[in-house]
């Protein structure tokens, strides 16, 4: 099964909000900076290199 980019963009996009969320709940936490920089600089990178080129895909293997 292949993901398109839209599902793609959805997984991604769902992620940095469960980030955000998580973040408005523990801003102090010990990860709450490497969480902050990585909301930061993620969905521009993700935009500008990732998005073209990842996808997702999953294999199953079965024993016969």
């Amino acid at each position: 099964m292949l993901s398109d980019r839209d599902s793609w963009d959805r997984y991604v996009a769902a992620q940095w909000l469960s980030m955000r969320r998580w973040l408005d709940r523990n801003p102090d936490d010990d990860l709450a900076a490497e969480a902050r920089a990585e909301l930061t600089t993620e969905p521009a990178q993700y935009a500008r290199f990732q998005r073209e080129y990842l996808g997702r895909g999953v294999l199953a293997l079965v024993r016969r």
